[in-house]
């Protein structure tokens, strides 16, 4: 295989995961992060940090076949992708007042807690599949 084409399969490798890494910091992101701010700065706070570890993987000693510079520039399209997700999710459910609020609507902004709990207990169930497996 050429520089080349070995340098845009690791960037394309790095872009596939990346889109799955994001994927999962940013799901388990935006049930605690920036809950009471507007579609843009949540979508932003959801998935900048997500891109920030994915970006930051191009520092470990040894990434395979993946280059360096390739998961910083493979990140950023999978990041855009879910930053319009997101955007649109919270773009959906964003009432402008509280008496806009439909009455079967519940309030639930300020529940942050709920949210360490959800990703207390998705981490728990990762754990206990991980040691299922390695039992096997």
């Amino acid at each position: 295989m050429s520089p080349i084409e070995e340098a845009l399969m690791g960037l394309a490798m790095a872009a596939a995961l990346s889109l799955l890494f994001i994927a999962a910091i940013a799901a388990a992101l935006h049930y605690f992060v920036a809950l009471n701010a507007p579609p843009r700065a949540r979508a932003m706070w959801t998935v900048a940090p997500a891109y920030g570890a994915c970006a930051l993987l191009g520092v470990l000693p040894d990434t395979g076949p993946i280059p360096f510079w390739a998961w910083p520039i493979g990140a950023f399209p999978a990041a855009a992708l879910w930053f319009w997700f997101w955007l649109r999710d919270f773009q959906k459910r964003w009432y402008d007042s509280i008496e806009d609020i439909p009455d079967d609507v519940p309030v639930a902004n300020h529940d942050w807690k709920n949210g360490l709990l959800t990703l207390a207990g998705a981490m728990v169930t990762a754990l206990l599949v991980a040691l299922a497996r390695r039992s096997y």
